[in-house]
């Protein structure tokens, strides 16, 4: 039996970010980082002095983070802030009540009347070396949970600006098909 071994490497730079709910952000992405996964493990004490380990029963992943460039009309950046003032309203606190309704998820998650304003699938795209999509890391019910800094500086170089936000999501899959 012989098994077909794909030698070529994954290249860091042959991606794609698509973010449904904020589509202009893709054309910016400088990098997205694929979160840990890990999961607990249980210890039992063997009683001659060493503990034995099993699988745990339960997973967490990591935040999804993006760095991504700005437009000069912080279009991308104000995307992502008012995402975040959807989810918790930073200006007017009595539009939080819209989130105080329950409702179900496809995920079975529970979230605020209207889960659009507040989750979106995000899909990492990675490309073969003849760019061609090749795998689809899917992430869902993903929302932000951090928008960095922009850093102005007079005298500075004429340097592009570069901001990292951080998601949080319930669940990813990786998938050889879109």
């Amino acid at each position: 039996m012989t098994t077909n071994i794909n030698k070529s490497l994954l290249n860091n730079n042959n991606f794609r970010l698509l973010i449904e709910k904020i589509p202009t952000t893709e054309y910016f992405v400088k990098s997205a980082t694929i979160p840990t996964l890990s999961f607990t493990e249980l210890s039992v004490e063997s009683g001659i002095g060493i503990s034995a380990f099993y699988p745990g029963d339960k997973a967490e992943f990591g935040t999804l983070d993006v760095t991504f460039l700005v437009d000069e009309d912080l279009q991308n950046y104000k995307e992502i802030y008012d995402w975040i003032d959807a989810i918790v309203p930073l200006a007017d606190p009595t539009s939080y009540k819209r989130s105080s309704a329950t409702s179900s998820s496809t995920t079975n998650v529970f979230q605020g009347e209207d889960s659009l304003l507040q989750t979106s699938q995000i899909t990492l795209i990675t490309n073969t070396n003849k760019n061609i999509p090749n795998k689809f890391f899917r992430f869902y019910d993903a929302f932000p949970t951090s928008l960095g800094q922009i850093t102005f500086e007079s005298g500075a170089d004429n340097e592009t600006i570069a901001v990292d936000v951080s998601f949080r999501f319930t669940y990813y899959r990786i998938e050889s098909s879109s």
